[in-house]
């Protein structure tokens, strides 16, 4: 575990899956209401965010949680992808945004893989994540077009350079 500015980042393990459900229900419910139809916000939940998928997730990519306490207020999870790492996902509950959780799980990411350029890929005109990334070095690529529970969307490649 490593504590950032007094928030605890560790490795989920199994028994996170629980909260780690929680949060991702949360914060897409609040990131992505009338961004999306809601039984599309549904349906993946339902298919990326069942507890079983989460703990083959935490099994096989690098999940990590972190909270202000022993709680699990935010996590994210990176796969290597050999040129690069990529931010699968990074969510924090609603009611915890603004502590820097987030910054705090990106921080430990990048820590976690010196030398290697971190990609993220954000639903277009994401009001959140876009001036998140952007604060934090991140600069837009290319435009991608890809699905979210059979639906299309459009999104954005936002990249961390090692360099920067």
């Amino acid at each position: 575990m490593t504590v950032v500015e007094g928030i605890n980042v560790r490795a989920a393990d199994a028994a996170d899956a629980p909260a780690i459900r929680a949060v991702a229900v949360a914060a897409w419910g609040a990131t992505y209401a009338g961004r999306l139809a809601d039984d599309t916000i549904a349906r993946f939940l339902a298919q990326a965010y069942a507890t079983d998928r989460i703990a083959v997730r935490i099994d096989r990519h690098e999940v990590l949680v972190a909270g202000i306490s022993d709680a699990v207020d935010a996590f994210a999870e990176v796969v290597d992808r050999g040129d690069h790492v990529q931010l699968v996902a990074i969510y924090t509950l609603p009611s915890s945004r603004g502590q820097g959780l987030g910054s705090a799980l990106l921080a430990t990411v990048v820590a976690a893989h010196p030398g290697e350029d971190v990609a993220a890929d954000v639903l277009l005109d994401n009001d959140l994540a876009e001036p998140f990334y952007a604060a934090r070095g991140f600069v837009p690529g290319e435009l991608l077009i890809d699905e979210i529970a059979g639906d299309p969307v459009r999104e954005r490649r936002w990249w961390l350079h090692a360099s920067s």
